[in-house]
């Protein structure tokens, strides 16, 4: 073959490669704990715990409520580097105890109940510790017990007036508690709202059954209702809405020529939950179907979801499309209608009709395509009652929810991107710190001289992260459009806007993370099509794994910087759907148990460890494991029920396997269910490389349930060496690894290996 067929060969497509069970080592292994140090004056420490007690006692015997007698509610606090919710605390401390925890803020902070004959039961033991009769060591863990005060219940009424006579609010009640007392708290709470000229508006449970009520109440009567023991929160109702603004620059898109690769009706699906989508007549096959939610009485305004189902159905370049006379659709839409674009929707009526359209749609597509964002940043601690359903629903029903960061007004006030992300204003806005959910960001896709955001940099306009607890936000940035401002006017940058199909048939400039949403879903539906059984877990995980990014050139603080930005960087839908002869990709879809450790066996090719050499970065290990653990929104920072920790062997030039982690567990953090990380090697061999998989969970996790998780590692050479990686790890392995998928190559068919 002659040297540009062989350059031409580098670049052809080839399938992903499977790593089977045979290649699975599950190792059986005892979990061990270590026992904390403890230096405490037992009497002076027991003195303190009493005090606590008797402020808890004192306030309950105040309070009277048709629940006083059944239950007390506490605040338990441990020292600060213990997690009240970890295993052997949870038992020492709580189950034991028979102390329930009904909700957590930080780790180390539970708000718990229990009955009034265990509480007593409680302070005896507590009488004996502080006299020295009995040691009961699980005080030691305890700092304090308190009682709960009005800060604690989370309120946010900064902005409300005291002159106001009536306040529009949203009451969470005690979580965690039984069918019949969740009644009877509705009930009294009902009762409590009409004493104080207040009136319940609507209620509805969580999926945890939590009892969650809009109320409208006098600003007389919000201390009154703080002050009750089974109130866990009250907040200002939050409403959601699309942004919608008016377009510039109108061109008319009806005389263009739309062409399909194939059957239209065999394009995959994304389903936009907006305020509905009106095509022009040219691309009406590229909609699937509407559905809209039942308690939507009027016609919608199809103002943001035609826009945003634009973005779906013909990518980032539609003025490219535009200019060339040609639309070529590559996903269809399903319009799901949860608003009707005119009014801001309560959170209680949005979780309502998603959970609808969910049901109701999840047969055609498992994609959720989801443009809308609160309009403040998020908790850092807790997340949000949307979050978490969508979550739960992601969980439940295997769908995928796209998700924007949404949108600050900053740019106008600051001259850099630097300032923009050190206000916490910046921060991302609800429902894009769901876990499960793929949370895009915005970057811009060209330079432009009056701008503060160059090429691939983030938009002046876009949400930064992290999420709570710390999780990795944004996921994954795609282009949504640039702004910049000049003589005190705001502009959007013609040359990297969003460019997007308005329901009058005109393509238009706009900007906004709901703009490059529908271009990760748009990626996420053509990638997940072609994997066997359009296993989106895999389809997230190679989306993820493959994006582009600046990471392995940076220090740890520019790297906490970019990711706050850019999450893993900007999608390469290519190299997530095919390997090529310079980087091999392997997949695994697997579950795992606490009891039992996995060796994840894969190959590195003797035509890559011969380039071996000290000094040189000679091959690139890439790994990333995505697991799907329980949630519990009622454990704040401990929202994560478990995890599944990641780590890399190789075999090095003694032939020896040897651990090759990235320092201080860069990309590898305890409790995150995203690991993303890589290794440069310069001296190694050849052979079985392994990655080793530990499932970590919470005391509710039975030693017997499984967590779901896709694994992908790829091989990449850096050397500048022409060498076809993958057809070496066919052959050295005799086809042990078999093919993910059939590739056309110039009309040749390679199948699929069984």
């Amino acid at each position: 073959m002659d040297e540009k067929n062989e350059r031409k060969k580098s670049k052809e497509p080839k399938p992903h490669l499977v790593i089977p069970d045979d290649e699975v080592i599950d190792v059986n292994y005892t979990p061990t704990s270590r026992p904390p140090k403890t230096n405490i004056d037992q009497t002076k420490h027991g003195i303190s715990l009493k005090e606590g007690f008797k402020s808890i006692a004192e306030r309950h015997r105040e309070k009277i409520s048709p629940f006083s007698e059944e239950i007390v509610v506490f605040k338990v606090e441990l020292q600060e580097e213990e997690c009240a919710d970890a295993r052997g605390n949870y038992e020492k401390i709580f189950e034991n105890n028979q102390l329930k925890i009904n909700t957590m803020r930080r780790s180390h902070e539970a708000v718990v109940s229990t009955t009034f004959q265990n509480f007593k039961v409680l302070n005896e033991k507590l009488d004996n510790y502080a006299s020295g009769k009995n040691k009961y060591d699980f005080f030691n863990l305890v700092s304090s017990f308190k009682r709960i005060e009005k800060q604690d219940k989370q309120i946010n009424f900064s902005e409300i007036s005291t002159s106001d006579k009536e306040i529009d609010v949203q009451i969470t009640l005690l979580p965690h508690l039984s069918e019949n007392q969740n009644s009877r708290m509705i009930t009294y709470i009902n009762e409590l709202l009409k004493s104080m000229d207040g009136k319940m508006l609507s209620e509805f449970y969580l999926s945890d059954k939590t009892p969650v009520i809009r109320a409208l109440i006098p600003s007389s009567g919000l201390n009154q209702a703080i002050d009750e023991e089974i109130i866990m929160q009250i907040e200002p109702t939050p409403f959601l809405s699309p942004t919608n603004r008016k377009g510039n620059k109108r061109k008319p898109v009806g005389g263009i020529q739309v062409e399909f690769e194939s059957n239209p009706e065999e394009l995959p699906l994304v389903c936009v939950l907006d305020d509905g989508i009106r095509f022009p007549d040219n691309l009406s096959d590229c909609l699937a179907g509407m559905w809209q939610a039942s308690d939507i009485d009027k016609k919608t305004s199809c103002n943001h979801g035609t826009k945003v189902a634009s973005r779906v159905v013909l990518g980032d370049d539609i003025d490219a499309q535009y200019n060339a006379k040609l639309f070529t659709p590559k996903v269809r839409v399903i319009d799901a209608r949860i608003c009707d674009g005119y009014n801001p929707v309560y959170e209680g009526d949005f979780i309502r009709r998603i959970r609808e359209a969910v049901l109701a749609i999840k047969e055609q597509t498992r994609i959720f395509c989801l443009s809308f964002n609160s309009n403040d940043p998020i908790d850092s601690f807790k997340v949000s009652n949307l979050a978490f359903e969508l979550d739960v629903l992601s969980k439940r029903h295997g769908v995928q929810f796209i998700l924007s960061m949404g949108n600050h007004d900053l740019w106008t006030i600051y001259d850099s991107l630097a300032e923009i992300i050190d206000d916490d204003d910046s921060r991302l806005a609800s429902p894009g710190e769901s876990f499960f959910g793929i949370t895009v960001g915005s970057v811009s896709r060209e330079n432009h001289q009056y701008s503060m955001s160059g090429k691939y940099q983030l938009s002046p306009f876009s949400r930064v992260g992290y999420g709570v607890a710390g999780c990795k936000k944004p996921n994954i940035v795609y282009p949504g459009g640039n702004v910049y401002k000049r003589d005190d006017k705001k502009f959007i940058a013609a040359n990297s806007a969003a460019y997007v199909i308005s329901k009058n048939g005109e393509m238009i400039q706009e900007y906004g993370t709901s703009f490059s949403a529908p271009l990760a879903a748009r990626d996420i539906a053509i990638l997940n099509s072609s994997l066997p059984h359009e296993d989106l877990l895999i389809a997230k995980a190679l989306l993820l794994h493959h994006c582009e990014n600046e990471l392995e050139t940076l220090n740890q603080q520019e790297r906490e910087i970019y990711q706050r930005m850019h999450g893993v960087g900007i999608a390469n839908k290519d190299l997530s759907q095919y390997s090529y002869a310079n980087i091999s990709t392997y997949i695994r879809r697997g579950q795992l148990k606490r009891l039992t450790k996995q060796r994840v066996k894969f190959y590195m090719p003797t035509v890559m460890a011969d380039q071996s050499k000290r000094g040189k970065q000679v091959c690139k290990v890439k790994v990333t494991c995505l697991s799907v653990p329980k949630v519990d929104k009622q454990k704040g920072e401990q929202y994560l029920r478990g995890y599944v920790d990641t780590s890399f062997k190789k075999i090095n030039s003694n032939g020896t396997l040897t651990i090759d982690n990235p320092p201080q567990k860069i990309g590898r953090g305890k409790w995150k269910h995203v690991h993303h990380f890589s290794s440069i090697l310069t001296t190694f061999n050849s052979g079985e490389y392994e990655i080793w998989l530990t499932l970590y969970t919470k005391p509710e996790i039975t030693d017997d349930e499984e967590v779901d998780y896709a694994l992908i590692v790829s091989i990449e050479n850096l050397t500048e060496t022409d060498l076809d990686i993958h057809e070496s790890i066919t052959q050295e392995t005799h086809n042990r690894f078999r093919y993910l998928q059939e590739v056309e190559v110039d009309n040749l068919d390679v199948s699929e290996m069984e």
